[in-house]
């Protein structure tokens, strides 16, 4: 029987709650490269927030990238629910990373891993073939983020993903990086963001 509280359709689930002053909203158009890009931080307006809204100034109007942050609304991995009776929120985000020319990941790193959310996002896929030959790219956000950074790599790879070193980016002391007002003062940063926007308006 199905969650009442669950969402009925892939775009209720994945578009609700879409904060559209942070990130833009446009037409799209069947000529356009679209990113579906995953926040793995648990805080509402974490620091990958902000990387992600400054490489979306960047990417615009070439690309069109929806955002998802809400990873702590999907139901906890279930290895014989996940091969026989995916929950509806799961079969939505599968379907969305299928459709996507390319999937980013953008997300901090906790106690030298990556976030539980995100494990568990990953988790839901495994079975499936949704990360086969596609296009990942990885920004890792964090104090240090060396070991979450290598670890998500590993585990994308595993999962069958593409990577390549130009797609991905690990971001240290990214606090650091913005001032109060979120805009971006550090200028290797800004430096990043540009080549990794088109990189991915190319790849």
């Amino acid at each position: 029987m199905q969650h009442p509280a669950r969402c009925r359709s892939l775009e209720e689930f994945i578009l609700k709650k879409t904060d559209i002053r942070a990130f833009g909203s446009i037409t799209v158009t069947a000529a356009m490269k679209t990113i579906f890009a995953i926040i793995g931080s648990a805080s509402q307006d974490s620091s990958n927030h902000q990387v992600l809204r400054h490489l979306q100034h960047k990417l615009s109007p070439e690309v069109h990238l929806t955002v998802f942050d809400r990873l702590k609304e999907l139901p906890h991995f279930d290895p014989e629910e996940s091969r026989s009776q995916p929950p509806i929120e799961i079969i939505a985000l599968r379907q969305v990373i299928q459709d996507a020319d390319l999937v980013l990941i953008s997300s901090p790193e906790y106690i030298f891993s990556i976030p539980s959310g995100l494990k568990n996002l990953l988790e839901w896929c495994a079975a499936t073939t949704v990360f086969t030959d596609k296009p990942v790219s990885i920004i890792t956000a964090a104090a240090q983020g060396e070991t979450g950074h290598a670890e998500l790599q590993r585990i994308m790879r595993g999962l069958g993903a593409r990577l390549h070193a130009e797609s991905n980016l690990l971001i240290q002391g990214v606090k650091g990086k913005f001032d109060a007002a979120g805009n971006i003062w550090d200028q290797q940063l800004d430096i990043q963001l540009d080549q990794l926007a088109e990189y991915l308006k190319s790849s």
